[in-house]
């Protein structure tokens, strides 16, 4: 069928409509302009249909352009000749339209006051618009007033830009509009939600926008803590924006992420992305996100001084410049001032302390609002900082330690939303300043209480659960389960020496990474519930002691610059005891581990395997001398500590032979915590392992009615369901631990690996684990100083104990030692005096290690 001229003009116009709203804005410049210079080129001879065509092509040309070069006022030149020409034709929808592009102009160049005014006035008259138009309008509205931070109204306006887009078939204006209400979600502080819900309209979209909805997804994920995957959202959004010359989305881009590289600590990189897009938003005329580009510079400068101070006259400087920034935001509007004007007060506030000038930063201080309620998270828990920093300063402990509670309260509510162990571990990213002005202020005291009080605030803020259940979600499982056959796939190929079976394996383990990505994704998608632990304090802590009876000595280890300090506890008194510089305890390690590397071999000759002895029995007398003697611990000694102090052998070192040694990431006191029935077994054997069958075999006989699962048998499945309802869990399996990914360390079993993230969820208070593998017992530290792998997952999941390893742990000294460890806990000794005496007797150290909360 021919098609009229005038259907030919539409479809042309349709096509650089759907070309510009990917994002194609030169493209789709020429096709406006194209279809502008043929119909006036018609003169007289175009009809009043192919005007309309034209000016409507006018209108989108308008836009384009301003994508394209930033050129606000040629924009609004063009959009007035549109409106001249609809009044020429007497085509009221084109005011209306032209009135809804103004509005998303305006509010593009941060004029967001005259952008609601534009968009308010064309929603009166919306019933005139063409259904296209009207749904467009809405989605441009409810942007505005996520701008505004009112996502009430926006939802409003976005839930009905859904049903007329849905109405009219176009799904890239639904998928637009659902992201939107994601971003909603966002601002209500559920993150969980808005990630699933970005997700899926980006999964719903016929073609990528995704350049800004990336941008959208890297704040959601900066705000949950996700910092190194929101750079990477943000990187794919940069290629995009780039390859079209977008150039307000790019330096929204540079914005956000100059955050996150400041988050992963990489200054100069953030000083100069936030630069480049204060210039870019300057060139634009948006002065509301100039301004706020030149906060995050300022940022970035007083934490890289943080880490590497500056004078006086700098940090005065500085100060002024944040003043400066703070009088420029307060001629903004709502929002757009917030963000600008209190966070430039704040860093005023800071760098006034660090030039010395405290009553010009209390003065600073009070012109900054008492509560944030409608601020970014990040921003309320820098104003609580800023709080206590100024308080500990001015020597007001009590006011410092309330704000610092406050910040954690505000910290453990937004933690609470998020469900999975990866969400809440991340999170600690947003109180480590908060962390460190309560630390610093602590250790200035030189008062032990006082010092193990603040360590002890901090660590708890992040401790715990994530789920009090676990998510029902098959796409989750069945992620899991194709990234395990991946993994075994490539594990069927051993180590191939032709060219082609390397690379098949290599794409299997490519596979199984991009689907544990994938699983990791959607584990976000999943809200919390848990309760936040409640940090323990000096004085309960020794009383409990006290109550007990216990002559228990606890360790809290922490560093001040390189030294390791202490505060010892115990019933009758608290100390603070300086032990060892880090780096020399980080070499110390190095060696053990090195040595229990070479001990773990069988096939080594004796002479070799004679040196390694010696040479570890020295390493781990000497860790000995600097960490546990100073400490006088001749009973119990229960260790809190993080990153490398909780990956020593503890329970190896000479002076612990035959005593109760446990160690924990933090002092997380329990007593009188109902246990499960130790004799609810279960017993597990993973496949390829030369002992790990006897030793199930012996390690089952000592418990009466054990479920043992072995060969075809041990499977994932059946292994978290055990999990569930057993009292002591033994699990004999090669075990990985994954550093750059640690939720996917593992163990394998008979159908592949069972990862920690499979875990995630599952309710293990009471149970005792113990783990007969190679170094799961270590975890990898996330920014913020959580730390994460199989053993720390099983703790936060609410475990009694987890017997694990530390460094690799030979087949036949584990057949030997599981057996009279269970055999001890059979008769009713703790997991750590229970892992004492089966050790007690070896020729050699074992790296065996009990982690778990300080149980009495």
């Amino acid at each position: 069928m021919v098609r009229s001229s005038r259907e030919v003009l539409e479809a042309r116009l349709a096509a650089a409509q759907a070309v510009n709203a990917r994002g194609q804005h030169r493209r789709a410049s020429r096709a406006f302009a194209q279809i502008v210079h043929d119909v006036d080129a018609a003169g007289e001879g175009a009809s009043r249909d192919d005007a309309y065509l034209a000016a409507r092509a006018l209108l989108g040309l308008a836009l384009a352009e301003f994508e394209l070069t930033g050129d606000v006022d040629g924009a609004y030149e063009r959009l007035a000749e549109v409106e001249a020409r609809g009044t020429a034709l007497a085509m009221r929808d084109l005011a209306l339209v032209v009135r809804s592009q103004r509005g998303l102009l305006r509010l593009r160049t941060g004029d967001v006051s005259a952008a609601l005014d534009e968009m308010e006035t064309a929603a009166e008259v919306i019933d005139d618009a063409r259904p296209l138009d009207a749904a467009v309008l809405l989605l441009n509205l409810g942007s505005l007033r996520l701008e505004l931070g009112d996502a009430e109204r926006a939802s409003r306006d976005l839930d009905d830009a859904v049903r007329r887009a849905t109405a009219l078939g176009d799904e890239l204006l639904v998928s637009k509009a659902r992201h939107n209400l994601g971003y909603a979600e966002y601002l209500r502080g559920d993150l969980p939600v808005a990630l699933r819900a970005m997700d899926e309209a980006a999964a719903q979209a016929p073609d990528r926008h995704a350049a800004v909805g990336l941008i959208d997804r890297a704040q959601v994920l900066l705000d949950a803590g996700l910092l190194t995957e929101a750079d990477e959202a943000l990187s794919e959004a940069r290629e995009h924006l780039s390859r079209y010359r977008m150039l307000r989305d790019l330096a929204e881009v540079e914005l956000v992420r100059s955050r996150v590289v400041l988050g992963l600590r990489r200054y100069a990189e953030a000083r100069r992305l936030a630069r480049s897009a204060s210039r870019r938003f300057d060139r634009l005329g948006n002065t509301p996100w100039m301004l706020r580009a030149r906060v995050a510079e300022l940022q970035a400068a007083l934490t890289e001084h943080r880490a590497t101070p500056v004078g006086p006259a700098r940090a005065r400087r500085h100060a002024t410049w944040a003043l400066d920034l703070a009088r420029d935001g307060e001629s903004l509007d709502g929002l757009a001032g917030l963000g600008v004007t209190v966070p430039a007060r704040l860093l005023a506030v800071e760098w006034l302390v660090s030039a010395g000038d405290v009553r010009g930063a209390q003065e600073v201080l009070r012109a900054v609002p008492p509560r944030l309620g409608r601020a970014p998270l990040p921003v309320r828990l820098q104003h609580e900082a800023v709080l206590a920093q100024l308080a500990f300063v001015a020597g007001d402990r009590r006011a410092g330690v309330r704000a610092v509670r406050r910040g954690q309260a505000a910290l453990a509510d937004h933690r609470a939303r998020l469900g999975s162990v990866d969400a809440v571990t991340a999170s600690a990213v947003h109180g480590v300043r908060l962390g460190n002005v309560d630390v610093e202020a602590a250790l200035r005291t030189r008062r032990p209480g006082t010092i193990f009080d603040a360590v002890e605030r901090g660590r708890a803020a992040f401790a715990g659960t994530g789920r009090v259940r676990p998510p029902t979600d098959p796409v989750l499982a069945d992620l899991l389960a194709s990234a395990r056959r991946e993994v075994e796939a490539a594990r069927a190929l051993g180590a191939p020496s032709d060219a082609a079976s390397l690379a098949r394996r290599q794409d299997h383990l490519q596979a199984a990474r991009r689907l544990q990505d994938d699983a990791r994704r959607r584990s976000w998608q999943h809200g919390g519930g848990a309760a936040a632990p409640v940090p323990a304090s000096e004085r309960r802590l020794r009383a409990t002691l006290a109550d007990a009876g216990s002559d228990a000595v606890v360790a809290d280890l922490m560093l001040d610059g390189d030294d390791v300090l202490a505060v010892r506890l115990s019933a009758e008194g608290s100390r603070l005891v300086r032990l060892a510089s880090r780096a020399a305890v980080a070499e110390q390690v190095r060696r053990a581990r090195a040595d229990f590397a070479v001990l773990s071999n069988v096939l080594i000759p004796v002479p070799m395997r004679e040196a390694a002895v010696g040479s570890l029995s020295r390493t781990l007398a000497a860790l000995d001398d600097a960490l546990v003697a100073p400490l006088e611990a001749d009973g119990d000694l229960h260790v809190a500590a993080r990153d490398l102090l909780l990956a020593l052998p503890w329970a190896s070192l000479p002076s612990r032979r035959g005593l109760r040694t446990w160690a924990n990431s933090w002092v997380d006191l329990r007593v009188g915590e109902p246990v499960r029935r130790a004799d609810e077994a279960l017993v597990v054997a993973g496949p390829g392992l030369r002992f790990s069958g006897a030793e199930a075999k012996l390690v089952a006989s000592v418990w009466e009615g054990a479920e043992a699962l072995a060969g075809e048998e041990a499977t994932c499945e059946a292994v978290v369901d055990g999990l569930r309802t057993a009292g002591v869990v033994h699990l004999a399996a090669h075990g990985t631990h994954e550093t750059d990914n640690p939720l996917f360390s593992s163990l394998r079993l008979a159908d592949g690996p069972l990862f920690a993230h499979e875990l995630d969820g599952t309710d293990l208070h009471g149970v005792v684990v113990v783990l007969s593998a190679c170094e799961v017992g270590l975890s990898t530290p996330r920014i913020g100083g959580e730390s994460l792998g199989l053993t720390s997952v099983l703790l936060r999941l609410g475990a009694r104990a987890v017997i694990a390893s530390v460094a690799p742990l030979r087949d036949d000294v584990a057949a030997r030692v599981m057996p009279s460890l269970h055999a001890e806990l059979r008769d009713g000794a703790m997991p750590g005096t229970a892992l004492a005496r089966a050790v007690a007797d070896e020729p050699e150290p074992v790296p065996l290690v009990c982690f778990g909360p300080l149980a009495l």
